[in-house]
Parts: structure tokens; sequence; C-alpha cells
């Protein structure tokens, strides 16, 4: 057949060859021909492919992808004006070490990279960098950083702009069918995917040199270009073939999986309807509007976190910190926090959100399963396996919920440090909403068919897939009945026959008394529904108005208004009363600088215990704290929660010269003679210390110093005690009058007096002291005294001292010949200055 189609590939020559030669030559001569045969063949392939039919799946994949840039740009636009806008008009990368000052980029400068990033990360995508540097003793460190978080409105919007562009492309490529559908739909997909992909490379954010090298920042993987071909390929292959008119399947796997899609559809469609602009508008009243700008990035995964505790399903948090230079700084844990308790509060959502949730899963679902009833129809058979498609279809939602809603980061640097944070929706999820799917194939087998007589007609139609289905042999309808009503128009006896679905089937008009008897049933569900999760509501309202962080927001509003009395009473620190010295309203009332503002950023509460975290604003500056509470005396509306002893700073007050007391705000402090310092309990604020005016003799400039909001260090409050000008001028006139004793005296040599006459007494006589010029003096610090506060007062220029007297001439021979004599003198003056009881002394050094 070969030989054939293919004449040129005949052995040429005679046919009479020689045995020997055809035998030698058979295998040689075979593979060459089916060589041959496989070129002629692609060639023949690829000659006669119509490569143009892959233009219009190609323009489907790159439209797609330009279209996804503009609304990544968008939405990243939107994102940034909120935080420049809670910001004060700045969006800066926040100031680092790791960038030189002033190169750390806007996140305005790089908005396009990270729209095509963003585009990236729709598709499954992780954004990824590595880092190197060199530290010091310990080498070269290279590490790495990784964020996972689908941005999953662009996600869908990427499947409905597939979607359409596979239907356009439909409509002007008519004649594909079969095999040129999905090669269509696959060049879509793989142009899709290379776009995605090499435009996330190309367009890597890179960061500008710094003490560390950073590698671009980029989020294509092997998983965002699989996903990318995937979704591309699928979501252009059903918007083709949405366009094509087909009978559709009434019975079969097929029809069977279609229907059960399109009902979690609806189930999804309905809760997260709802519970997205409710976590929009809540977060825009919680942070303020700006947030809200943000939300097409967060609000789709908040949706299916509520989803999730909606359907008793858990938000599970796990992380871990590692340091091989500290073990002090490894921790690691995980939480489950439920959608009722404690388990939103510790979000800041009150508890009683999560029975509204509740109830609309359970609207839910009863609305799906009457979708699910009017679209698959009433089951003819009861087979158990019809039981297993919906669950399967809701455990399949869930486990693809659970993993596109999945959060998670993590870094390392080599072997000295590493953390990771994850937040998902619990791992058994998927299994809570195969129960739920379960629940609403039961509630479509005996709620739905009493619900649907009450849907508009109008809806049903729309709803109901097939207006004729559920086939039942013609000749057992011919036998019953042969002019039956409910065989279509143009069918003769002999021909299948189609039931309508009952909910189709005209309805009996309604009695009145039925009406009522019917209102009075459904008011009576509502009003039993209503004080259900009315009470719930009142009493989580309650306990929420009376939750953890009330006496909290009592604590800090009493220290921003400068009560210290409150803030004792909710706390007690259980101190000694001569420690809270600082802890009076007379102290802190007048302390500046105290808690400026606040903000309850998180309540755990763990069975009679709570941990609750404020944001605390101080002088610009704002940090996080704990609070620990635990319940005293719980009742049903309220659990009185009280603080533990809630953090507390301290001040060490201290002299260079010991003092009694010092004014702290103003209010006088018995420190007790203490110079090394005394460290009291104080509470954030600014502390002002100084002498009292009681102190005539010492001086000291004013002392001013922060007690942090961190508390992670003890601030010194020191005062430089120095003479002050009275004890100058005390110590100067009782020198002066020491001087003046000196000149009274009428000795040569004035007892404990700078000057003195070295004569002999039996020569001189009629001594008179003056002093022309007095010394001048200076007054220092006596650091060897072992008085507690102690000046040496020392001679700068000496004095001049003059003495007359009469003298004998005679010097002992005859009669005294007594004469006039003066003399001068210079004389300086030493001595030591202290304070003893208030008073100034004076010790003269001898001489």
């Amino acid at each position: 057949m070969i030989e054939q189609q293919h004449p040129e590939l005949r052995p040429a020559g005679p046919t009479n060859d020689k045995p020997t030669v055809a035998a030698n030559g058979a295998s040689g001569d075979g593979d060459r021909s089916a060589s041959a045969t496989v070129l002629t063949s692609m060639s023949t392939i690829l000659k006669d492919f119509d490569y143009k039919s892959l233009v219009p799946g190609a323009l489907v994949g790159l439209v797609s992808y330009l279209a996804m840039v503009v609304l990544a740009v968008v939405t990243l636009v939107l994102a940034l004006v909120g935080v420049s806008a809670s910001n004060g008009g700045s969006a800066e990368i926040p100031s680092s070490s790791m960038f030189p000052s002033g190169t750390a980029p806007s996140l305005w400068s790089v908005v396009v990279q990270l729209a095509v990033q963003l585009v990236v990360m729709s598709q499954l995508g992780v954004l990824g960098t590595s880092v190197d540097a060199t530290i010091p003793l310990l080498g070269n460190v290279h590490g790495s950083a990784n964020l996972f978080a689908v941005p999953l409105l662009l996600t869908a919007l990427s499947v409905v702009i597939l979607f359409l562009g596979g239907r356009i492309a439909a409509r002007r490529t008519t004649a594909e069918v079969g095999d040129g559908l999905w090669r269509g739909s696959l060049a879509a997909g793989l142009v899709f995917s290379l776009l995605v992909n090499v435009g996330g490379g190309i367009f890597s954010i890179a960061l500008p040199p710094s003490v560390v090298k950073i590698s671009p920042v980029c989020a294509v993987t092997f998983g965002s270009v699989v996903t990318a071909v995937v979704l591309g390929m699928f979501a252009t292959l059903a918007g083709r073939l949405s366009m094509r008119r087909r009978a559709q399947a009434k019975t079969g796997v097929r029809a069977g999986a279609r229907a059960a899609i399109e009902a979690v559809a609806v189930h999804y469609g309905i809760f997260l309807g709802v519970a997205i602009p409710f976590a929009v508008v809540a977060m825009g009243i919680k942070l303020g509007w700006q947030a809200t700008l943000s939300a097409p990035l967060w609000a789709p995964t908040a949706g299916l976190f509520l989803l999730g505790l909606g359907h008793l399903s858990a938000l599970n948090r796990t992380w871990s910190v590692g340091s091989s230079m500290s073990s002090s700084a490894n921790s690691s844990g995980s939480d489950i926090g439920f959608g009722f308790g404690s388990g939103l509060t510790q979000f800041g959502v009150p508890g009683w959100i999560g029975w509204l949730l509740l109830l609309l899963a359970l609207i839910a679902m009863v609305a799906t399963s009457v979708f699910w009833y009017l679209r698959r129809g009433p089951l003819a058979a009861k087979k158990a396996s019809d039981w297993a498609v919906l669950p399967a279809a809701f455990l399949i939602a869930g486990a693809l919920s659970t993993w596109i809603s999945t959060a998670s980061a993590a870094f390392e640097a080599g072997s000295f440090a590493s953390g990771a944070g994850t937040v998902s929706l619990a791992g058994w999820t998927a299994f809570a909403l195969m129960v739920w799917g379960a629940a609403t194939e039961a509630s479509a087998r005996y709620l739905a068919p009493h619900l649907s007589r009450y849907i508009p007609m109008r809806l049903v139609h729309r709803v109901v897939h097939n207006q004729e289905e559920n086939p039942t042999p013609a000749a057992s309808a011919d036998a019953q009945d042969p002019s039956s009503a409910t065989r279509p128009v143009g069918k003769s006896a002999g021909e299948p026959v189609f039931a309508a679905h009952p909910a189709l089937l005209p309805r009996e008009p309604m009695g009145a008394g039925r009406r009522r008897a019917l209102a009075l049933v459904f008011s009576g569900i509502g009003l039993v529904v209503l004080l259900i999760v009315g009470g719930a509501i009142t009493i989580n309202v309650l306990k929420a108005g009376n939750g953890p962080a009330k006496p909290v927001e009592a604590y800090l509003q009493a220290l921003k208004n400068g009560d210290a009395t409150t803030a004792m009473a909710l706390s007690d620190p259980g101190l000694a009363n001569d420690q809270r010295v600082l802890l009076t309203d007379q102290v802190y009332s007048k302390a500046n600088k105290r808690v400026d503002s606040f903000e309850i950023v998180s309540s755990k509460v763990s069975d009679d215990t709570a941990v609750v975290v404020a944001e605390l604003h101080q002088d610009g500056r704002k940090t996080q704290t704990s609070f620990s509470l635990r319940k005293a005396n719980p009742e049903l509306l309220d659990d009185h929660w009280k603080m533990e002893s809630a953090p507390i700073g301290s001040v060490s007050v201290s002299t260079n010269s010991p003092v009694n007391t010092v004014l702290v705000n103003g209010q006088e402090i018995n420190i007790g003679s203490r110079s090394a310092g005394l460290n009291l309990p104080a509470l954030p604020g600014e502390y002002v210390v100084e002498l009292p005016s009681s102190q005539k003799y010492l001086t000291a400039a004013k002392s001013t110093v922060l007690v942090p909001l961190d508390l992670q260090t003890t601030p010194t409050l020191s005062l430089e005690v120095e003479a002050s000008e009275a004890l100058k001028a005390e110590a100067m006139a009782q020198v002066d009058a020491h001087l003046a004793e000196c000149l009274k005296s009428t000795e040569g040599q004035p007892t404990d007096c700078p000057f003195s006459m070295y004569s002999s007494s039996s020569h001189a006589r009629n001594f008179h002291w003056s002093m022309p010029s007095k010394p001048s003096f200076s007054l220092t610090r006596d650091p060897y005294s072992g008085s507690d506060f102690a000046l040496r007062l020392s001679t700068i220029t000496s004095g001049k001292a003059t003495v007359s007297y009469e003298e004998d001439n005679s010097y002992g021979f005859g009669s005294p010949e007594w004469k006039p004599a003066t003399d001068t003198m210079s004389f300086s003056l030493d001595a030591t200055v202290t304070l003893e009881n208030g008073e100034v002394k004076i010790v003269y050094s001898r001489y």
C-alpha cells in the first residue's frame, strides 16, 4: 500500500535481482522506507494544517491578558489611594536599614510592575525573592522570602474575560467543530500563560542597591504556568461551547455533574453576595473609608473565610519563628477560631455575627435545595448513588475554597533565622461543606417540593432546565389516557412523551383559609427563628458590650485622662504604698505626653481568660501592648472581666548630692536622702523633677523624662545639685564676719586667723590690725569630704593685712625704747563649707 501511495520509494532496478542481494538489503531498504514514510506523513500534516485556525484563540489569550493587566492596575491604584489617604498622602515603603536614606522606592513608582505580578499571583503564582548579605563575624548569608495570596477577584475576572473571549471567537469561527475547538482553546491557554509568566519575569520588581543584595521580586512559578494554561484553555472552551446549540442531556453523569456545579454556584453566590458587601462595609466602619478602596484585593478571600465560619468550620492560624543565634527568639504555635463564642472577637468582630452567618448559610441551603429540585427534577428511581452527587460537588468546592483562600508567608536566612505564618480555613472545611451538601440534598427531596409551589412561575420556567424531561413510556401513557393532556403538541401515539416538571403543572388557586393557615405557619416559624436568632444576638451584643475589651478601654481612657486612681482600681499593680508615690492623681494629672489615643486591635478569649491587644499612641509614636484578663463571677449577660496587673513602667530618681525631698510634677516626694537613686513605678507620660522651694541653700535645673509605652527601659530623673546664690552669700558673710573678728584682735598672732605677726610679745605691744584689701574666693564641690554636701572655699587672690604696733628697740639692754612700727603681709584663707540641719557651717583650715 505504501508503494502504491509513494511509487517514488520503490527500489530501482530489475526485479530479477539475485536472492542473496535481496536478502542482504531487505532490512536496510525497509528502514529507509519507514523513515521516509514518517517524514512524508509529517510533511503532509504540517502542510495541510490550518495555522490560521489558531489565530482567534491566540488573540483571545492576548486580549485577555491585556485586559487583566489594566484591571490589576486599576485595582492597585485604588488600593494605593486608600493607603495614601490613611497615611497623610504618603505611599512610601517604610524606612529600613536595608535601604540607604532616601533610596526606598515609592509604591507609585512600581505600580505597573506590581500589577503584572498581581496578574501572575491570580494564576496561583508565589511572590518571592532572595537576599544575599555579608554579616560581620558570620560571613555570607543567603536568604529568601515568599508570599502566597491569591487575588481571587482577578482570578474570577480572568475566567470571565476568557469565557467571553471564547464566545466572541466562536461567533467569528462558526465552522470549528471537534478538534478545532480544542486546538483554538489550547492556543488561547498557551498564549495567555506565555504572556502572564513571561510578562511577570520581564516586569519583576528590582529594588535599589543597598547594604544587601536583593534579587528582583517575581511571582512566576511552575504552578502559575500550568494554572494559566489550564484556566485559559477550559474557560475559552466553555465560552466556545456555550455558542453551540445542542440538545441537553436529560440523564447521566454529565447532566448530574453540570446541575450539581450550578447548585453549588447558587449556594456560594447567595452567601458571598451578602457576606462580601457586609465585610467591606464593616471594614470601612472599623478602619475608615480608605480601607474599602483596597477591598478588591482582600474582600473575596474574606468572603470565603466567612463562608467557612458560617458553615461551622473554622479559621486556622499557624506561625513559627526560629533563630540559631538566640534560643529565646524561637517560637511557634497555632490556633483555631470558630465563628461562635470568642472566635470572631479576637479579630475585633462581635460574636453575634457568627449567628448571622449561620442563618445566612441556612437560607442559602434552603434556596439551593429548591434550585436543585427544579433543575434536576424529581427522581423517578430512588437510588442511593443519587445522594452522593451534590455532597461530592460541595466537597470539591470546599477543598478548592480552602486552597485558594489560603494566605501564607515565609522567610529564611540560612541557618541564622527563619519564620513562617499561614492563615487558612480549617482542614476539615471540605468535609463540613460535604455535610451541608447532604443536608441540601435532603431538603431538595423533602422540603423543596413544597416550597416550589410558592416560587413565581416565571422564575420556575427559567430554572427548570428542560421543559420536557423525565421520559415515560408512551404505551403506558396511552393506556392510561390516550388523549392525555400532558402529551406535547405534534406527538402521536407510540412516540415517547415527557411528563412536565411537577412545579410546572397548573396550580390550584389557594383558598383564603389555606392562605391564612400558611401565613400563620410561616409567621410562627419566622417568629421562632426571630426569637432564637434575636435572643442569641441580644445576648451576644450585651456580652460583647461587657467583653474583655471594655475594662481595657476604661483603663486606657483613664491613662489618657490622667486619672491614676481609676487606672489603679481597674488594674491593681500589687505594690506597697511607699511604691505608689507617682501613681496618684496629683502627680499623673500633671504629666504631659500621656496616652494620646488608643485602639483595640484584637481580643482573644480562652475559657476563663482573655488577652486583649491594643495599639497605643504617645507623642507621635505607637506601640502594641497586650493585657491579660480573667472572669470574675461570670453571669449570663456579663462575664465581669477583670484585668490582671497591667504592664507598668518605672522611673529612677537620683541626685549627685543627697536630698530628703524633691518635687515630681509639682508634688513633694520624700526620697530619703538617697543620692544613688530610687526606682519608683510610673505610668506612661512625661515627668518633671526639681528641688522644692524649701531648699534655700541648694539649687538644681529641672530634669524631664518620658516613661515610654513600650516599657523596655527605665528612664532616670537626675538632679545636678549645686550651691545656691544664697549659700554662697551666706558663706561669704560668715567669712567676712570671721575676718572682722580677726581684725579686732590686739594680739600679734590672732587665734584661728589667716594673718599673724611673728614677734615676741615682750618686744611688741599695742597691736592694731587692718585689712587694706580683702582676698577673693571660689566655692567648688569638695569630692573628698565625708559630708553629704560640702564645698571647698579657696583663695583666688590673696588679701593684704596691715598691723601697727609699738616695738622695743632696746632689745633688752637698758630701759625699753617703745617706738611705733607698721608691717603689711599677704594672707589667704581656705575652708570647708557644709550644710548641717539646713544651716551653713564653715570649718577653716589650720594656718
